[in-house]
């Protein structure tokens, strides 16, 4: 048996119970989930990185689980949320309200090694990705990341997954699977389940064709294990191709949504102040009862006659739009227009992506017959192609009336600086600098003419145009143009077979948000009403009878192995089941695990976790000790009342339905003292990474040490080798207790 060598990182204090927490799969980060609802990320030497969320959005959170590469964090709530993070800096990707209370969640993938019979690799030869336009970098207005990389890492980076992952959230009547955490696989109601069972735990097999249900029963002490494989084993593959393609779709929408976003904030910081001066002035007039008085008029009699009226004199041009501010507006316009085409072009290229991946799965249901057993609607499908390319048409009208207005636009801002800047030296008998000259065409003045006596025939003048078409779903009929794309694709009563509708009373987010009702309709809870499954029980594959005596919250663990799933309940303080299922062999083997003789009757164990598929992680005190709730005094300093952290291993030499270890010591490979009394536990072991959670609150991590450094009798405050971000190295101020399983057993 290889010996551990592990040694204390960090101690830490909370002033909050901590209801979960658990490592990152692939970095040395631990997230903890406190009661008053932190959601907190620390290094191994528990050093915050990022807080999930904020103080008035906290709720107590219920589940949580990584995904299987460790890049996302799923976390739900007591207000059924989830809530999908990055593990970079914990900027919320999405967020969304679930059907149903989630009581447990888990994330597993497709484990490398398994056979995949009948994989259509043809489809996979040549990716819809080497057709479309490259997406640049986006800036962040909302994250403290400088920016959001090409549709980036995290959950957008889904052509990198490979193999199927999938959520698994669980309620106390249902199970909900959501490929890729995105998009639901499947929904199984109560009518599928065991009906006098209370799920505890849903996991899949390797091969992810296997739902492997353990569940208490409501009448008696008795843990069922019971596995389903009628709901995703049949049409494996084409899960695969579709769900990959529809999460790539949602996450390009919710980059998307960050896109609108910035490129809405943006247009409307430019222009809403000035939108606001204007209607402000115009109702100050209107209240003076101001017979036959416009906006409109006032400016007409600007260009004819180079004159208004007095209160436009003083009031609009003397404090409301002064020269200053027409430059200063001017400036902030054409900054505006140049950052929102290259918005507008990252917008249409993300768009022409999704439309790829509706094509490529429409032309595999058309073309080769994928997805008719996954009750996918091929209605949906087409509802989204029409969607996605009316919106590239109204991105296209868009991206001209930008084009068009903006030089006009300009111009009219220069023309009322102009204006007002006259106005002030005729006032004070000063000179005109040739830097305040305007120069224009006949052409010009015709432009400005119509923008006049389009936009400005209202009480209240139209003059933020441009976010119209960002602000509501709707045009104003002021904006309702005749372009170029409407002449070509008129979608009237004379034309019926054109596919793509230019929506002419759509604004750019009404076409945007008909795309997203289109692929919501795509990401429906689907559930599983087959008559035939859902008449049909879950085999059992095994029943734990516990004693009477025990308490009804039993712990448990499980692990998910290449070969088999290992289960591990608590039979009493100190005995447990072990539940070992082979799903390619349909067998399930049975074992009762008795660690008194090793640890003595006055002893129980608090918690416990797999290392690994040979090795049970438990840490353990006297039972007066566990049952006191917060009395830690005779524990710190008593050595007769001392708690352990231990690692046991569980792989037996003989074919035994009870491993006792009598007489065998040899199975604890490490067994470490703990000052405070342990109440919860959860390691990592393929990086052998510990973290244990004492009653007195006090949050203890353990990190692995290479025994080169033992053997050189290196002991205090050493950085570990594992840590390799020079940058994130944080030295802990208390001395670092080294851990050796040689000189554990005493």
């Amino acid at each position: 048996m290889d010996a551990l060598n592990l040694r204390l990182a960090e101690e830490k204090n909370f002033h909050s119970e901590i209801l979960l927490f658990s490592f990152n799969p692939e970095h040395d980060i631990i997230v903890v989930c406190s009661a008053n609802g932190d959601v907190i990320a620390y290094q191994a030497y528990i050093r915050k990185v990022w807080a999930l969320g904020t103080r008035n959005q906290r709720k107590k959170p219920v589940g949580l689980a990584w995904r299987p590469d460790g890049q996302v964090l799923a976390v739900t709530f007591s207000n059924r949320s989830l809530v999908l993070a990055s593990v970079q800096d914990g900027h919320t990707l999405s967020s969304e309200t679930l059907p149903f209370e989630i009581r447990a969640c888990n994330w597993v993938e497709r484990i490398t090694g398994q056979k995949d019979e009948n994989v259509h690799t043809e489809f996979e030869t040549a990716p819809i990705d080497d057709y479309l336009p490259v997406l640049v970098d986006l800036p962040s207005s909302n994250r403290t990341r400088k920016h959001v990389v090409d549709p980036p890492d995290d959950l957008f980076a889904l052509d990198k997954q490979t193999k199927l992952n999938i959520l698994i959230l669980v309620g106390s009547n249902d199970v909900l699977l959501r490929a890729f955490g995105l998009w639901p696989l499947l929904i199984i109601n109560r009518t599928s389940l065991p009906t006098d069972q209370t799920i505890l735990s849903v996991t899949m097999s390797s091969s992810l064709d296997t739902l492997c249900l353990l569940t208490k029963s409501d009448t008696s002490m008795n843990y069922s294990l019971s596995e389903s494989t009628s709901f995703l084993s049949d049409c494996h593959n084409d899960y695969v191709h579709l769900t990959r393609s529809l999460c790539r779709i949602k996450s390009l929408i919710l980059f998307n949504d960050k896109i609108f976003t910035t490129l809405t904030e943006l247009t409307t910081k430019c222009f809403a102040d000035f939108q606001t001066r204007v209607n402000t002035f115009c109702q100050t007039m209107r209240q003076q009862e101001t017979k036959q008085w416009t906006f409109q008029c006032e400016l007409m009699s600007l260009l004819a006659t180079g004159n208004c009226s007095e209160p436009m004199q003083q009031n609009f041009f003397g404090n409301i739009f002064d020269y200053g501010y027409a430059k200063k507006l001017v400036a902030a316009f054409e900054e505006t227009r140049a950052k929102s085409k290259e918005l507008i072009i990252m917008f249409g290229r993300t768009i022409e992506h999704i439309f790829g991946y509706l094509l490529e799965t429409k032309g595999l249901q058309q073309w080769y017959g994928k997805f008719d057993q996954l009750e996918f609607d091929p209605t949906i499908l087409q509802s989204c192609l029409s969607d996605a390319g009316s919106l590239l048409l109204k991105i296209n009208e868009y991206t001209d009336f930008i084009h068009e207005m903006s030089d006009m636009y300009s111009f009219f801002l220069r023309w009322l600086g102009f204006v007002a800047h006259q106005l002030h030296t005729s006032k004070h008998n000063t000179s005109t600098h040739h830097d305040e000259q305007i120069e224009c065409t006949e052409a010009d003045w015709d432009h400005l003419i119509e923008f006049i006596d389009s936009y400005c025939s209202f009480d209240e003048p139209v003059l933020d145009i441009f976010s119209m078409y960002l602000k509501s779903e709707n045009l104003p009929e002021t904006l309702i143009r005749d372009s170029t794309y409407r002449k070509l694709l008129d979608h009237s009563n004379n034309n019926k077979q054109t596919f793509f509708s230019p929506k002419s009373q759509r604004s750019l987010l009404g076409a945007y948000q008909d795309l997203k009702q289109s692929m919501a309709k795509a990401f429906e809870i689907r559930s599983q009403n087959s008559a035939s499954q859902t008449n049909k029980s879950l085999p059992l594959l095994a029943s734990i009878p516990l004693d009477q005596q025990s308490s009804s919250a039993v712990e448990f663990d499980y692990r998910r192995g290449q070969q088999a799933i290992s289960y591990i309940l608590q039979q009493n303080p100190l005995q447990f089941h072990l539940i070992i299922y082979t799903s390619t062999h349909k067998q399930c083997l049975v074992r009762l695990i008795d660690l008194q003789n090793i640890l003595g009757p006055h002893r129980s164990i608090a918690s416990f976790k797999f290392y690994d598929d040979d090795k049970l992680a438990v840490v353990c005190s006297n039972t007066a000790d566990l049952n006191s709730a917060n009395t830690t005094e005779t524990t710190i300093f008593n050595k007769n009342h001392q708690s352990n952290f231990m690692i046991v291993s569980i792989k037996s030499s003989i074919d035994s339905q009870t491993i006792d270890f009598i007489g065998n010591n040899t199975n604890i490979i490490l067994s470490y003292p703990l000052k405070d009394v342990p109440s919860k536990l959860t390691v990592d072991g393929r990086r052998n990474l510990i973290a244990v959670w004492s009653k007195n609150r006090k949050l203890t991590t353990f990190i692995y040490t290479p025994s080169d450094d033992l053997s050189q009798g290196s002991s205090v405050s050493q950085i570990p080798v594992r840590m390799d971000d020079e940058s994130t190295l944080v030295q802990s101020g208390s001395i670092t207790t080294m851990i050796s399983s040689q000189e554990s057993l005493r």
